[in-house]
This record gives structure tokens, C-alpha cells and sequence, in this order.
């Protein structure tokens, strides 16, 4: 990283052993520009920040002849909400650059947290690092700057970022990181989301639950400490706080739902059927969901179609049409369709080659269960990272608004953990998972038969499925 020291001796210097989500993060400066760090509390989000910059001082040092205090020089930012949450980050490469002696500038450095006067300068005023309050955003424009930490940035108005950060990054190319505890499903979630996308290449993110610092955890999830905090806090605060979850669970159907875990990126297998759950609209979206799923029943959504205002031909026509979705169809056996509209499933079914499955009705709170028993994690007791320990129901990235609806999927009121088992959920945010619903009801039938041996369907048709298999080309 500097041409003297490496980052590890940097941070052996002032103490700092990071731990492993730690080290990944400041590894990732290497190959992204924005690094969002979803983080639970006493993770040392401020620790990682402040020490990080502690290494651009460095970096400074050993680069003074190609700088100067007025064109070409090294500033940064730390942004909080207030000035006391800057002031974390701030505090911590204080400390560090007096431990190792660095000459600091005077005038140029203050450290007022109280009047939020806190600014470092090095080198005549080659290297700056200055504490900002977003609470005063006509102080966060004109510089060029070669980065910024935006602390606690889900607490932040998302044009602190657009408007006034990022044009400050655009001269020197200069680097982001974010580092903050969710507050539900904000500005923050999104470009956490960006940091997953493998297309935005100049996005990284990732979550740090409060149990993965083993110095303050050691024995992780299962650490005393994390097990009274969860007795202590509501089952919403706890896994927002300590388990750095971004979804807003008041009154949230699939609570377990988790795109960090059930999200990720699929690929059609040839050797396992293909089947369509869909659910009809118009003013409503029509959805489809093309699904396989394999010997140990695990679920996978491979691919969706989502659109609002098309009939049941047009529905039909689009899916085989597209690049993606054409060739799954071509492929598909089974339709597993929302019983209430037979006339839309016939449509599909000749258009689509697919037979239409029975057994889709029901009443809703029963193919809730199902869903929710595929989305548990298995094998809790084991360390987390094991290969076992995983859910049996899986989407691919692509599924963006079906990802969405199973994250926003609400019952009507806030207060409904007693009541959920008389009270429907909203009809909103609600196509994919009753198309999923539908699906799993016909292939997997009553919660007691999914947990048992593989439905008799699947066999009944599998001479079919390796027919048509046999006579279509690869997806």
C-alpha cells in the first residue's frame, strides 16, 4: 500500500489487530472504489475507519514530493450525522498519529469534539483529514478529495452522498466508505445492494453481525453476551442492532427472509425439471417464476417475469420471447397457477407446453408455512460458514422484484405476533409469494407431507421432463 510499509505493519505499529471481517474490508480498497460496511454494534466499524486512514497518512509521508498544500494534496473527510459520530473515526487516527509521532501542523490541527472543531494537517498541509457534520451540508462542497467515511451513514439524507460526496470523489478519483447500523430499508440498503451486484463492479459490501469481533465475542453467535442481548431486545431491534439486518420487521410475514442468505446466483441445471408458478393481474402484476428443484428438495427461483397490464396472450408471447425466460419455458413440464383464473392457465399451458397442476388453493396461511419452513436455516448448531448450515429455498439476484415483495410482504397491523394465525397478510408487495405459494402447495402439498419423502408428482412426470429435456437446447 506505501512504499515503506505494508498495511499489516502500519497497523502493527499502533496496536490494531483487526479481525477477519476486518481485514476483508480493508482488503477491498484494492479492487473497489465504495466499500458499505452493514455492521451491528461493537463491531469496530469506527476502529477500522480511523486506523485505515492512519495508513493514507503514511502513504502521505512517503509521497511528500509529489504534493502541496494548495493544488495537489491529500485530503479526506469523515462525515457523520453530527459531530459526534465523526468524531470516533477522528479519535482514533488522533491517537494513532501521536503515538507514532507525527509532527502535527500548528496551526492546522484541533481536536474540539465539543465545538466541532476537529481537523488534522501533516506536511505543511499536504495531508488533511477534517471531521464534517452532515447536519451542515454548505460546509461539504468545493474540495477534492482522495476519500471520505461516512459514519453512521443510515442516518444521513441520501443527497449528502449524490449531492455533495460524490462530486468530490470524481477528480482524483477518490474512494467511499460507508460504514453504519441499517435503519430499515433506506438509502443505505441500496447501495448496500449496489456492493452486491457482481455489474457494479466499483461497489463492495458486506454485513458485520456484532458477533463476528471475537474479542469482544469469542465465542461468536453463541457468545453469553449476544444471547442476553437477545433475550433483553425485542426479536426486531435485536437482529437490526446486533445482527446488522436491514429488513424492517414490523409486521413482516417472512421474517427469516435474507438476501444475504437466500439470495444468490443461480444456474439451470439440465438435469432437474423446470417448473412455473404464476399468479394473474392485470392492473395487479402477472408474474411468473420458474423454478427447479433438486433430489434433497431444495428450492431454487431461477428467473422471473414481473408486468403489469399485459393479457394472458401477451403474458405468454413475452415469456418466450425473452433470451432468458424462452428457453426455461421451452423446457418447463409443470404450471402450478393461481386455481381462481383457469381461463389465463389455459392460455400458458398451450402456448407454453405445460401441463396444469391441481392442488394450488388452500387457504393462505398454509403455503405461508410452507415457505417459511424452506427459508429456516437447517443445522443451526453448526459454526456459521459450514456448508450444512443453510436454507432449502434460494433466489437468483435477477429476481429483483420478487426479492423485494419478500422482504416488504406485510400483515396489517404492527402488533400481530399473537394474531398471525387468524389475520391475512396485506394484498400488497404480495404476486411472488403467492405464485411461490401456489407452487409449493401443488408440489409439496400440507406442511406435515412437505417435511416427509418428495410428492409422487415429481416421478409421475419425470418421463416427460427427460422427453422434452432431451429434444430442446441448453438455456
Amino acid at each position: 500500500m506505501t512504499k515503506g510499509l505494508s498495511l499489516k505493519a502500519i497497523f502493527d505499529s499502533v496496536s490494531y489487530k483487526p479481525h477477519l471481517t476486518q481485514v476483508k474490508i480493508h482488503r477491498a480498497i484494492g479492487t473497489h472504489r465504495f466499500r458499505v460496511v452493514c455492521a451491528g454494534r461493537r463491531t469496530g466499524k469506527s476502529t477500522l475507519g480511523g486506523h485505515e486512514l492512519t495508513a493514507r497518512a503514511w502513504q502521505a509521508y512517503y509521497n511528500q514530493d509529489e504534493l502541496d498544500p494548495y493544488d495537489k494534496r491529500d485530503e479526506y473527510w469523515i462525515i457523520g450525522p453530527e459531530y459526534s459520530d465523526a468524531e470516533k473515526e477522528f479519535r482514533v487516527i488522533y491517537s494513532d498519529l501521536s503515538k507514532l509521532g507525527f509532527a502535527f501542523d500548528k496551526p492546522g490541527t484541533y481536536y474540539d469534539a465539543n465545538g466541532g472543531n476537529m481537523h488534522i494537517s501533516l506536511f505543511g498541509g499536504k495531508f488533511l483529514v477534517h471531521a464534517k457534520s452532515a447536519k451542515y451540508p454548505d460546509t461539504l462542497v468545493g474540495e477534492k478529495l482522495k476519500g471520505a467515511i461516512l459514519a453512521e451513514a443510515a442516518k444521513m439524507k441520501p443527497s449528502v452522498w449524490s449531492k455533495y460526496i460524490r462530486p468530490t470523489l470524481a477528480d482524483s478519483r477518490g474512494w467511499a466508505l460507508f460504514n453504519s447500523t441499517p435503519e430499515g430499508r433506506n438509502w443505505f440498503y441500496d447501495i448496500w445492494q449496489y456492493g452486491q451486484n457482481p455489474d457494479m463492479s466499483n461497489w463492495w459490501s458486506v454485513r458485520m453481525p456484532s458477533w463476528v469481533n471475537p474479542y469482544l465475542f469469542p465465542l461468536g453467535i453463541s457468545d453469553p453476551e449476544i444471547i442476553d442481548m437477545e433475550l433483553d431486545m425485542s426479536s426486531e431491534k435485536f437482529k437490526q442492532e446486533i445482527g446488522a439486518d436491514f429488513s424492517e420487521f414490523s409486521g413482516q410475514v417472512f421474517k427469516d427472509f435474507d438476501e444475504e442468505i437466500h439470495v444468490t446466483d443461480l444456474f439451470y441445471t439440465p438435469r432437474l425439471p423446470v417448473f412455473i408458478a404464476t399468479d394473474y393481474g392485470f392492473t395487479n402484476p402477472n408474474v411468473a417464476l420458474f423454478i427447479q428443484v433438486d433430489k434433497l428438495d431444495n428450492v431454487y427461483v431461477l428467473a422471473e417475469y414481473y408486468k403489469r397490464r399485459v393479457t394472458p396472450e401477451e403474458f405468454a408471447f413475452e415469456v418466450l420471447e425473452d433470451d432468458v425466460l424462452g428457453p426455461l419455458a421451452r423446457k418447463a413440464t409443470l404450471l402450478f397457477p393461481d386455481p381462481e383464473d383457469p381461463g389465463s392457465s389455459t392460455v400458458l399451458s398451450k402456448k407454453w407446453d405445460v401441463q396444469v397442476m391441481g392442488g394450488t388453493g388452500g387457504l393462505i396461511k398454509d403455503r405461508i408455512d410452507l415457505i417459511r419452513k424452506w427459508l429456516k436455516i437447517r443445522n443451526m448448531h453448526l459454526v456459521h460458514g459450514a456448508r450444512e448450515r443453510r436454507p432449502k429455498l434460494f433466489f437468483d439476484r435477477s429476481c429483483v422484484e420478487s426479492i423485494r415483495e419478500f422482504g416488504d410482504y406485510r400483515y396489517p397491523d404492527t402488533n400481530l405476533e399473537k394474531k398471525n394465525a387468524k389475520e391475512n397478510p396485506l394484498k400488497k408487495d404480495d404476486h411472488a409469494p403467492e405464485a411461490l405459494g401456489r407452487f409449493f402447495a401443488g408440489h409439496f402439498g400440507s406442511v406435515s407431507k412437505a417435511m416427509q419423502k418428495p410428492k409422487t408428482t415429481q416421478a409421475k412426470f419425470s418421463r416427460t421432463t427427460k422427453r422434452k429435456t432431451r429434444r430442446r437446447p441448453a438455456v
